[in-house]
Parts: C-alpha cells; structure tokens; sequence
C-alpha cells in the first residue's frame, strides 16, 4: 500500500502592498495640485537633462510632497547597489557603473528624505534623542 504524501504550499498575504497602493492613490487622488507641480518640475530636468534626472526627480519629489514612506527608496538604493557585483562579472561595465550611481543618488534621497521627516515631526524622534 502506497503512503500518501500531502505539500501544503502557503501563499504570502500580500495586504500590505494592496494597502500601500491604495494609500498612493488616495494621496494622488486627494492631493492632485502637489502630484502636478512635482511633475511640472521633474519635466523640467527631463527637457533640460534627460530621461533618468526627470524620473529621478519626480521620484524624490512625489515622495517628498506626499510623505511617503523613505525606506522604499532606501530598498531600491541597495537594490542598486546588489546588482553592481552582478553586472561586473557579465564585463557590463557602463551598466554596472550606472547602476552605481543610481545606488547613490537613492541614497542622497533617502538621507534628504529623512532630514524633512525630522523637520516636519520632531515628535516622532523625541524618544531616541531622551535616551
């Protein structure tokens, strides 16, 4: 008699990310004048630079006005960076060199982001500074 072999396979919850994006588009929805100018001025840099400062740009910027959570961007810089060593070993040097630079301008956005959080809620930090 042959044994029965069961797999239980347990999907993730994804909520989180269902919540994230509902709040980014209620944030668009309701905040539609701050997405307009953010995208006014990252037109900008694209018409005056290129295609990479215009998204880079609006990127910083529809995180900055809308108060967004920083770390995301904090993630793509070490995704960034993670893919260099990988770009290397396929001698996709300008690639992984660019990918490099992303790495640091995510993490110049990160750090800016978080000086304006400090700014704007100094109460969210009291805790760290008493100790």
């Amino acid at each position: 008699m042959a044994k029965e072999i069961t797999f239980k396979i347990k999907i993730p919850d994804f909520t989180f990310l269902k919540n994230a994006f509902r709040r980014v588009l209620l944030d668009i929805k309701t905040k539609w004048k701050r997405g307009m100018l953010s995208l006014l001025i990252a037109g900008l840099f694209f018409w005056w630079y290129d295609v990479s400062a215009g998204i880079l740009w609006l990127l910083f910027l529809l995180f900055l006005v809308y108060e967004w959570e920083n770390r995301i961007i904090g993630v793509l810089a070490l995704i960034a960076l993670a893919t260099c060593p990988f770009l290397l070993s396929f001698n996709q040097n300008t690639l992984a060199e660019q990918m490099a630079v992303y790495a640091w301008f995510f993490l110049v956005m990160t750090v800016a982001l978080q000086l304006v959080e400090y700014r704007r809620h100094p109460e969210r930090f009291q805790e760290h500074e008493q100790n």
